[in-house]
């Protein structure tokens, strides 16, 4: 397999560069190595002002959750990668030299990698698995794997593959929404846009309060920190252990335990509860401390 060596990121904080024409895009380069090579560690958004440009006008009520396709007609090697929040929708720009691929574009319960199938984890509760072809960014990017802004609804979109012409992406959200892809030129862009959605009342009442520390925290785990949120009996733990001294904590119900502290008799029943329950991070809150 070949892999992605990394995603170079821009965070966009205006609109996009250039007009919407097709033109005709010079030869194609020579195929690109099928060497190996190990996908970049995480690294935040380098953020940099990008020149207007008009982009389509549609409603984002109107935007539809179905899959996007668009046949190859070029081959499109990867440039660029920015990311950027807008009023009412997160955008993720791709941008290629030589001309713009073919593509599909749609929700997937899970990503895998191309081609080996392990899966790729993303913070969220929906993931867009994305796909270039033919398409590659092994010779023509380099720059870290992920980048995880943690917008609204754009959480973290991560290199899934570079294998054989098919240059692929998952994108993970904080929840299924609907989005609009179309393509630029001068440079050569496919632009996703995804709707901002409403959340409800994030239930956590401890540590983790909020649904952006909630996808920080799903992005942490995701990277091997702090396991023991993926059990709800240690979060338990974890909350006793700052609230009392030498405390057993037993369960007494699917979501409920019981702190004591031996030395005074003092009790607490601890109510916990996973906010998302899909995914690889799903993790425990506190919800009720009675």
């Amino acid at each position: 397999m070949r892999s992605l060596r990394g995603l170079a990121v821009l965070a966009a904080v205006a609109g996009l560069a250039a007009g919407c024409g097709s033109t005709t895009p010079p030869g194609a380069s020579p195929s690109p190595s099928t060497q190996a090579r190990k996908p970049a560690t995480t690294a935040p958004p380098a953020r940099t002002a990008a020149p207007s440009s008009p982009v389509p006008a549609s409603p984002v009520a109107t935007w539809p959750a179905t899959t996007r396709t668009a046949a190859p007609s070029h081959a499109g090697y990867l440039a660029a990668v920015s990311v950027g929040q807008h009023a009412t929708y997160d955008r993720v720009v791709f941008t290629f030299s030589q001309g713009v691929p073919g593509y599909s574009i749609g929700y997937v319960n899970e990503v895998l990698s191309d081609a080996k199938g392990d899966l790729v984890t993303l913070p969220g509760q929906a993931f867009l698995r994305i796909v270039f072809h033919p398409s590659s960014g092994y010779q023509t990017y380099s720059g870290p794997g992920t980048i995880t802004p943690i917008f609204p609804t754009l959480l973290q979109v991560r290199a899934a593959g570079d294998f054989e012409s098919y240059l692929s992406f998952g994108v993970g959200l904080s929840q299924r929404a609907g989005f609009r892809v179309f393509t630029l030129t001068q440079p050569y862009r496919v632009v996703v846009d995804v709707a901002h959605v409403s959340l409800p009342q994030f239930p956590g009442i401890t540590d983790i309060t909020s649904w952006p520390q909630f996808w920080q925290m799903q992005t942490a785990f995701n990277e091997g920190h702090q396991p023991w949120r993926g059990s709800p009996l240690m979060v338990a733990q974890a909350w006793a252990a700052g609230h009392m001294t030498n405390a057993t904590v037993s369960q007494t119900g699917p979501d409920t335990f019981k702190a004591t502290e031996p030395s005074t008799g003092k009790q607490a029943t601890i109510t916990v509860a996973r906010p998302v329950t899909v995914g690889a991070a799903q993790l425990w809150v506190i919800t009720k401390i009675s």
